[in-house]
Order: structure tokens, then sequence, then C-alpha cells
């Protein structure tokens, strides 16, 4: 067996798609993040020229924020992914090519998001983040009866709300209205957005690879309010971009919205619908936690090549003051100066 840097994108997803890969760890996923620029290493294990093992990798380099290879970039988990047969030898191979690349780099720090490895020394396993699993091989039917009775009642006035209107964006220009909405909702959170190459570039090569890329968006009197973006692989889809204008919180279209998601995954034959990361016991959290997916932790690995780093932690006290500038910023300047920071910081 041998560890190669992979460059076969068909191939690549095929292998992806048939061993429960993770969307973020797919081609067209790595496409849009050297939009901006860093360096990707997708590496593979090959026996008798097929695949066996991947790792996707990505270098991010900034003065501010540091060096570090993450697995993957702007997005819940990746890791290694590996075909059933395949021994633990090949995961080895992978996590050790990978510490190999980080000394050559120079990096901060390793991260290999979302995935239990067992035991992989040097690599330090941390359990920081945590998921919610809606299971949809029930139907909408049992989808519907797990979700808990306060949530479905905000669900049914949302739907009954003649000023709502649930919409499936297909073209462009209704990903160029997500993305007006994702630059409010950013900036709300006090939170750096991303370009909008990145999400055409994703949306484009996504819906001409495997999968899907689902938009799907609640219109008030035509104007969209709340807004989500859902990336599809093999059995599972997952939930990515939420966006809302949080004027309107009080209408439960988010609620309502994340239904429409949930309704249209399980309608579309998927097994699996995982929410994102999230903090325990978050608002977040329990807003996810009310539509009855089972909860699940993210094992994440990291490697310091130094003996240690700091971690990066939106949550930190000390990222406040900043947050609350950016808050204040107009729009025109988030959405010029936003990308610039927003493509150092790794989570």
């Amino acid at each position: 067996m041998d560890v190669r840097t992979y460059r076969k994108p068909a191939a690549w997803n095929a292998f992806l798609e048939e061993n429960d890969g993770p969307v973020y760890g797919s081609w067209e996923w790595g496409d849009a993040v050297e939009t901006y620029g860093h360096d990707r290493y997708y590496l593979a294990v090959e026996a008798d020229g097929e695949i066996v093992g991947a790792l996707p990798l990505v270098h991010i380099e900034s003065f501010v924020f540091g060096s570090k290879l993450v697995s993957p970039p702007y997005a819940a988990r990746g890791s290694v992914v590996v075909d059933e047969a395949a021994s633990s030898a090949v995961t080895s191979l992978l996590v050790d090519h990978a510490r190999s690349l980080a000394d050559e780099l120079a990096v901060d720090f390793v991260s290999l998001r979302g995935k239990d490895l067992d035991d992989i020394d040097p690599f330090e396993k941390r359990t920081r983040f945590v998921t919610h699993r809606v299971d949809l091989s029930g139907g909408t039917e049992r989808v519907w009866e797990n979700v808990q009775e306060s949530r479905r009642r905000q669900i049914e006035q949302a739907a009954d709300d003649p000023t709502l209107e649930y919409t499936v964006g297909r073209s462009l220009s209704e990903l160029r209205e997500y993305y007006d909405l994702h630059l409010q909702s950013m900036r709300g959170h006090g939170t750096p957005a991303h370009s909008f190459e990145f999400f055409r570039t994703l949306w484009e090569l996504t819906e001409a690879g495997p999968g899907d890329v689902h938009l799907g968006m609640i219109r008030r009197n035509g104007s969209p309010i709340n807004a989500i973006l859902d990336l599809s692989l093999g059995g599972t889809t997952y939930q990515w971009g939420v966006v809302n204008d949080y004027e309107y919180r009080e209408l439960n279209g988010g609620s309502w919205l994340l239904w429409k998601s949930l309704e249209r995954a399980a309608e579309a034959g998927y097994e699996t619908y995982e929410m994102g990361r999230t903090r325990e016991g978050s608002g977040v959290y329990m807003f996810k936690k009310s539509f009855g997916g089972s909860k699940t932790w993210y094992d994440d690995y990291h490697y310091f090549p130094d003996g240690d780093a700091s971690l990066p932690d939106p949550e930190d006290d000390k990222y406040e003051p900043v947050k609350r500038v950016w808050k204040k910023l107009p729009l025109p300047v988030t959405r010029t100066v936003g990308p610039f920071v927003r493509k150092d910081i790794s989570l």
C-alpha cells in the first residue's frame, strides 16, 4: 500500500460516496476552499490500483491566526475515510503521513474533525462539540412524530401564516438572495462572512457532482427571512449554512424551514439528516434537540508539532470587543472585508 496526493476527482468522490464519507471531504468542497488560495492535500491509500483510504487536508496559513492543517475547514466533520474491508494499517498510514506533512510545513497544529479514530499517538483526542442526527428511514410521518410537540405547534403556526412562503432556490439569483441574508445574519453574530465566490463555486460544482445541494428559504411578503443550505452525499444530508433575519424570530420561520429540510431529505431517500456541530446546552443545541435527533459527539484529533498550541474557540472572551465592532459595520464593508478575515478562520 502506498500513500500519495490524489488528483482524480471522480474516483475520489466515488470512494467517499461508497464509504459514507462526509460531503465536506468531497472534491467540490476542496475546490470551493481553494478559491481562498489555500493548498489542498487530498491523501489516498491505494491497494491494487483502488482507493482503500482517504484523508482530505487543507493547509491554512495566516499571519493573524497561525498555520494549520485541517480536515475539513469551515465544516463539522471530515477526517479519515476507509473501506470497510481495510485494515487499521490504512488509517495509520494516512495519519502518519499527515503528521509528516505537518512537520514539513511547520504548522501549529493538525485537526482531524468529527470521527473516532481510537488511539493514534501522538494525536490528542478532544471532544468539544456535539451534533444531532435524525433517522429518516421511517419516512416523514415518523420524523414528524419525533419532533417535540411545542416545536410542531410553531411549525404549524408558521405554515399557516399567509405572509410566509416556503420556496426552493434553483438559480444563481436566488443564491445571491441567500448571500445577502448570510451577510446580514453573520454581522448579527459579529462574525465575518464567506465570499460569494465560495458559495457560487460550491453551488455550481456540487450541482454537477455527486449528491446534491439544496437551498430552502422562508419568504415574508416575497423577501427571504430564513434560509438554509443542505449538502448531501451517500445516505446523509448535512445541514450547513443556516441564516436568519432575527427581526422576525417570533414568526417561527426557522422552525418551519428546518422541518421542510427534514421532509425534503426523507422524501429524497436519504437515511440520515445531520445538523452540524454545536456546544451542548447552547440555545442552538436546544433548538436542534427539539427535532428528535439522537445526540452524537464529534471526536476531534489534534497533533501539535511543538508540543501544544491553543485551538481556535469562537466563544473566547477575547473576541468580544471585535464582535461588538463588527456588528456595527455597514454591510458593504462586511461584504468586502469579511472574506479576507473568514478565509483564515478554520472553524
